[in-house]
């Protein structure tokens, strides 16, 4: 997918072109200069920042349909790329449950080996005040 520029960006994100210029510039979001000096935004960069807008709210602010490739394509792989992420902790949530359990019942078998603790030593011994009675 081909980089935007800031007025691309503007029209397809919920942010300001000022916004955009200070997050540029403050390291905040991602891009590069062109030739002419102009920024360039991935809109993967874009995303990870700032919300799209809505297909709704931008058709009504054209007053028709318009071409919401670029809304609909992030969209789309952010959704995609939240999926892959859900699985993945899902999958090391299982796992580290799975290992959870396994430790529990290694330790409740040790505990069961160990000797049963008697009274006489786990009460210390009285010192007296004169060590020679």
């Amino acid at each position: 997918m081909k980089n935007l520029s800031l007025r691309e960006a503007v029209k397809a994100f919920n942010v300001s072109r000022p916004t955009l210029t200070k997050s540029l510039n403050n390291g905040k979001l991602s891009g590069i200069k062109n030739g002419k000096g102009q920024w360039e935004i991935s809109p993967s960069e874009l995303a990870r920042v700032y919300q799209p807008r809505s297909v709704r709210a931008e058709a009504s602010e054209q007053g028709e349909q318009g071409n919401f490739t670029t809304t609909n394509t992030v969209q789309n792989t952010e959704i995609e790329r939240l999926k892959a992420d859900l699985a993945l902790a899902e999958a090391r949530a299982e796992a580290a449950e799975k290992l959870a359990h396994e430790r529990a019942e290694r330790i409740e078998d040790l505990r069961r080996m160990l000797p049963a603790p008697s009274t006489s030593a786990t009460a210390p011994k009285q010192r007296r005040w004169w060590s020679w009675k």
